[in-house]
């Protein structure tokens, strides 16, 4: 639906909400501490890419041993093509793109969130269709624990 979005300056825009939105979730979702901690300590100081590479780093990553630019396809071509148009729009240094440049980065940044939510679903914490709440901090992701048989 986004890429067929009429206005490329909107459809960037909406690509860079739907990445940012999934990161925070996938972040929330995997990370180790309690969610109201990853809110208050990581996810309220966290700015740019970067900013998230480094939340992830610091919360995922000890839990699934991947890092963002293992998961995030073409991580160059995003972060340095897709991600600084969406910093070059929303601060008005450029006021229109035309759909072809628009149509490259928007697939990257709805690249990038489709394999996020696959690499949650993999780890048996999805990013869709629920409220995300850990109360204890965690060592373990469901997909490592030992499967239940029915005797």
């Amino acid at each position: 639906m986004i890429l067929s979005c009429e206005d490329p300056f909107i459809a960037v825009l909406l690509a860079a909400a739907d990445f940012e939105w999934t990161i925070r979730r996938a972040i929330l979702a995997l990370g180790a501490r309690e969610t109201k901690t990853i809110k208050d300590e990581v996810l309220a100081r966290c700015f740019g890419l970067d900013g998230y590479k480094e939340a992830w780093m610091k919360e995922v990553q000890p839990l699934t041993d991947k890092g963002l630019t293992d998961i995030i396809p073409n991580w160059q071509y995003f972060r340095e093509q897709a991600y600084p148009l969406r910093n070059r729009l929303i601060h008005g240094i450029e006021g229109t793109v035309t759909p072809q440049y628009a149509k490259e980065r928007v697939a990257a940044f709805l690249s990038a969130s489709k394999a996020l939510a696959e690499f949650d679903e993999s780890c048996g914490e999805p990013v869709y269709g629920r409220k995300i709440i850990r109360l204890k901090r965690r060592g373990w992701l469901r997909k490592d624990l030992p499967s239940r048989k029915k005797s």
